[in-house]
């Protein structure tokens, strides 16, 4: 099989990103490849004024209600005894866990964070952000796996209030979700580890509970051993503790749209996209009381987009500091709102993250706040054994999957079938006629009576060529369906609906198979030297 790089198709910006630093190192805070840049920024973060003592008291309570396990515990308290600073990452809280890439998040965030603890001067704790302030329900609803015939399926909670901008952190969960275990069950393979798998599933999202919460649960039970940290941004004491990032946002009427907005230009002088589509005018905060509603600015008066409501500056800074949980900052906003809490040393993200924080640098000088080291997630396609057979069988990769299998089917039948059989076929019976006219002419010449039985040879030999001609077309089909119908089904594990594995499937039916090892198996497997997309076999 060929072993080039496994490169996926990711934008100009996080390519050079990942692969040639110095073209984008102005829109960054340091070379994710090099410890001294780690090294820097812990120095800069430690020397910060962060309020861990209440940051630990709301980190412990959501830990354990999320039913941690004592390294969890142990890395919250680090925090404040050790002066730790965090490896970050986030996601929304989708049904499940999501994509099998969120899985990856946290995994990436937790070698990063021994990596550091093992060759930086400082302790290191990973912490996954929730982002359950999002109310982009159609996101995190529904997960995709694949069914007995390894076909794709999808697995969608039905909320009555999908269509309102509900938080995340707000939506309960209702009997619905029966259905969801229902479909689950019916949609993924028996095995000795299901009916264990499927119970702590449930035990996680459990009715009245919200999504966040049982996002949460569920999470914390895959990554128990590890001591990953849960942090629920939608907490109200959270709020409190960042509302002076509201404040800087209210008071200066979005200064940090203003300084994306001048990065935004840098960066397409420079040949590259931008990632956030951002309008002045527009504060990259929400206000919710129910439905998150978006703030404009005006001369000197605040409206919420749709409604007939208005502020004054005061009355909104007066509100703010009264119920600063009804506040929620945008997806500009969030990392900024996430790092005045946080003591943030790095942040892991995927392709699309690193071309959205290439636009942040000025936005974090603006609120007094260093720039974290943005760290590239492992992307990673899972092989299992009865796909790599086939891949085996005709010689390919997933980089050959990934550009098609039409093409490979053409290419193996061809392979199995040099030439044309209409064409052999032909030249066959041309022969065949020429030498049966001669055998003829030999035969009247000896014995004229024996025409009709030389007649009667020659239509049966030429119905036997047809036979013949028949059959072997008939197996090439055969064989041609058999090669397409494995290498679309290859292409459904590794390729599903023509995106990367990661972003489709989700892990559960990969536990109900091979049980929570398969987590511990994906620890050791992936390389934090390596930043190419990697291709794992189980």
């Amino acid at each position: 099989m060929n072993n080039k790089p496994l490169r996926i198709n990711t934008s100009p910006l996080a390519n050079d990103y990942i692969y040639a630093y110095d073209k984008v190192g102005e829109f960054f805070n340091g070379d994710f490849r090099n410890l001294e840049t780690f090294q820097h920024q812990t120095e800069r973060v430690r020397s910060r004024d962060v309020d861990r003592e209440s940051l630990v008291d709301v980190l412990l309570k959501q830990n354990r209600d999320y039913g941690c396990g004592s390294q969890t515990l142990k890395n919250i308290d680090r925090l404040v005894q050790n002066q730790a600073c965090a490896v970050v990452t986030g996601q929304q809280v989708g049904l499940f866990s999501g994509p099998l890439y969120t899985i990856y998040k946290s995994l990436t965030t937790i070698k990063l964070a021994e990596h550091l603890n093992q060759n930086c001067q400082g302790s290191y704790v990973p912490i996954f952000w929730l982002a359950s302030d999002d109310h982009d329900f159609a996101e995190i609803d529904h997960i995709n796996l694949l069914n007995e015939d390894n076909q794709i399926e999808k697995i969608h909670y039905e909320s009555p209030l999908s269509h309102l901008k509900i938080p995340a952190s707000k939506l309960i969960l209702t009997s619905e979700m029966s259905n969801c275990f229902q479909r689950l069950q019916d949609l993924t393979r028996n095995s000795e580890f299901k009916p264990k798998i499927l119970s702590h599933l449930s035990d996680a999202y459990q009715v009245d509970r919200t999504f966040a919460e049982a996002f949460a649960r569920w999470m914390t039970r895959l990554f128990k051993s590890y001591g990953l940290v849960f942090v629920d941004a939608s907490h109200p004491d959270l709020k409190k503790l960042g509302k002076k990032v509201f404040t800087h946002e209210i008071i200066e009427c979005s200064p940090s749209t203003k300084r994306v907005l001048e990065t935004s230009d840098k960066l397409k002088q420079a040949g590259y996209h931008t990632q956030i589509q951002l309008h002045e005018g527009i504060l990259n905060l929400f206000l919710a009381e129910q439905e998150r509603q978006t703030i404009r600015s005006g001369d000197e008066d605040f409206f919420l987009k749709g409604l007939e409501q208005t502020y004054k500056k005061s009355e909104l800074l007066a509100l703010l500091d009264e119920k600063p949980e009804i506040f929620s900052p945008n997806v500009l906003l969030r990392p900024i709102y996430q790092d005045a809490l946080l003591p943030t040393v790095a942040y892991v993200g995927g392709p699309g993250e690193i071309a959205y924080f290439a636009q942040m640098k000025g936005v974090y000088e603006s609120f007094g706040l260093p720039m974290p080291v943005i760290y590239p997630r492992k992307t990673v396609t899972l092989i299992e054994k009865h796909v790599d057979n086939v891949l085996k069988k005709y010689d390919i990769n997933v980089q050959d999957i990934w550009v098609g299998v039409d093409g490979i089917i053409n290419e193996r039948v061809k392979k199995h079938f040099p030439g044309s059989i209409d064409e052999v076929f032909r030249s066959a019976s041309l022969h065949l006629e020429q030498d049966l006219q001669s055998i003829k002419k030999e035969i009247m010449s000896f014995d004229p009576t024996l025409e009709k039985s030389a007649d009667l040879a020659s239509r049966r030999m030429d119905q036997q060529m047809k036979f013949l001609e028949e059959k072997i077309l008939r197996a090439v089909k055969k064989r041609n369906k058999t090669i397409a119908q494995q290498l679309q089904k290859a292409k459904n594990n590794l390729y599903p609906g023509n995106r990367l594995q990661e972003r489709v499937l989700n892990i559960v039916p990969f536990l109900i198979k091979y049980d929570y090892a398969f987590l511990d198996e994906l620890y050791q497997a992936i390389d934090m030297e390596n930043y190419d997309h990697q291709a794992i076999k189980l």
